[in-house]
């Protein structure tokens, strides 16, 4: 009996979790939050979108540990390849779900370990991931020229819309 009981309130707490989870595109026509505070990070000097206005930036949040995030992961990545030329910028943001992804060391292996050359800001405070209102793995917001948020996305998918609003934006900086 007690099982049941212990299944039930797992259950029950997993299904008000996806509940709780705001819509997709909630945050499109906001300014994109500052990326403040103290914090690492891997493969360039700390970042500032007040500093990449002009660019077209995509800010993926991601776990190194999490199934989701390593199914999005080869999405991101290929996305850098084709547009970095262009003008998109790519920002992991590195938030742990659980204690030992808070390891900057493991961090910074399995950025290594994954090919991840586009800059990664370890946010184990969650003060990155509390400004966006994140609440699951992975997380991507695209970000236009002028800071504003055109796309938010919880979860897998959407790569095909996720790319399509990149080029969009990249042709609109391109004068096409």
């Amino acid at each position: 009996m007690r099982m049941i009981a212990k299944l039930s309130l797992v259950f029950l707490l997993m299904t008000g979790m996806g509940w709780a989870q705001r819509d997709d595109d909630s945050f499109v026509g906001q300014k994109a939050p500052e990326l403040k505070g103290d914090h690492i990070w891997i493969n360039t000097p700390p970042l500032k979108l007040e500093s990449l206005k002009g660019k077209v930036v995509l800010i993926d949040f991601w776990a190194f540990d999490c199934p989701n995030c390593a199914e999005a992961m080869p999405h991101v990545m290929e996305l850098q390849k084709k547009y970095a030329k262009d003008g998109l910028v790519i920002i992991g943001v590195h938030t742990p779900r659980i204690d030992y992804e808070k390891d900057v060391a493991k961090i910074r292996e399995a950025v290594k370990k994954k090919g991840i050359d586009y800059p990664v800001v370890v946010d184990n405070q969650y003060t990155i991931w509390g400004d966006y209102l994140c609440d699951a793995w992975p997380n991507v917001f695209v970000v236009d020229q002028q800071g504003v948020i055109q796309l938010s996305h919880t979860g897998v998918g959407r790569y095909d819309e996720i790319e399509k609003t990149i080029q969009k934006l990249l042709a609109k900086k391109n004068g096409k």
